[in-house]
């Protein structure tokens, strides 16, 4: 992200003593934990996590109005939510035990290094919870297991070319079921996944230039809203893009 850069044991380490902590604070199967992130290797890593600790997560934007954040955590009795020091007042009071990534990085370090050993249950349990805009009344949670997700996945393994070295945008925000598919589908073949900021994602021009300079290889654009606007924007600006294959 930026000139900074996270390897695959970075991930897996700082992931790992997130998952321990969390499950000192009772996360296993099927219980949610919110994760209110700006877009950055914390983010990443703490999606990992919640996983790792046996538990699903549910995305909170801090965009969304404190109404409907406050209903998603009351809906979810989420007992944890991970989070940084400058979006706590974004989210409303509550029971929910708040996590700082930030501020609380040294406790957290102290945390094993190693692997949390798994719980039972397995595929049946769940992944994420993600809410619906609510234009038709209250919001409503989708929720989805680890089997499911894990056979997507298997199947974006074999229908893509996809492999080690190749360079993902993660473009979705987590509020969007596509980041699963960016973020994992990327992570099992050892692909490099490359983070924007929310800033420049909804600049085109610029998302372009970071296209190209980057050498991003794999898009997940939604076609109408964003895919068509850029090839507009190449054509115009007379660019070619010859690392984008997919």
């Amino acid at each position: 992200m930026g000139s900074a850069s996270l390897t695959y044991a970075g991930l897996d380490r700082w992931s790992n003593q997130l998952a321990h902590h969390l499950r000192g604070l009772g996360v296993g199967p099927d219980v949610l934990v919110g994760v209110c992130l700006e877009r950055s290797f914390d983010m990443v890593a703490a999606v990992l996590a919640v996983l790792k600790a046996g538990g699903a997560y549910v995305p909170l934007d801090a965009a969304y109005p404190r109404a409907r954040l406050a209903f998603m955590l009351s809906d979810t009795r989420a007992p944890v939510v991970l989070t940084q020091s400058s979006l706590v007042e974004v989210l409303p009071a509550g029971d929910a035990r708040v996590l700082c990534l930030d501020r609380d990085r040294a406790t957290l370090e102290r945390a094993p290094e190693e692997r949390v050993a798994p719980q039972p249950k397995g595929p049946d349990a769940l992944a994420y919870v993600i809410y619906t805009s609510g234009s038709t009344g209250n919001p409503k949670g989708v929720a989805l297991g680890r089997a499911a997700l894990s056979n997507l996945i298997a199947w974006q393994r074999k229908a893509s070319m996809a492999g080690p070295g190749t360079r993902t945008l993660q473009f979705a925000p987590l509020s969007f079921d596509v980041h699963f598919q960016e973020m994992f589908s990327t992570w099992t073949t050892g692909g490099t996944l490359v983070l924007v900021t929310d800033e420049l994602r909804l600049d085109a021009v610029r998302l372009l230039e970071l296209i190209s300079s980057e050498g991003i290889e794999r898009l997940f654009l939604p076609f109408v809203a964003l895919l068509q606007n850029l090839c507009e924007i190449a054509t115009g600006h007379r660019r070619c893009l010859p690392a984008w294959r997919w």
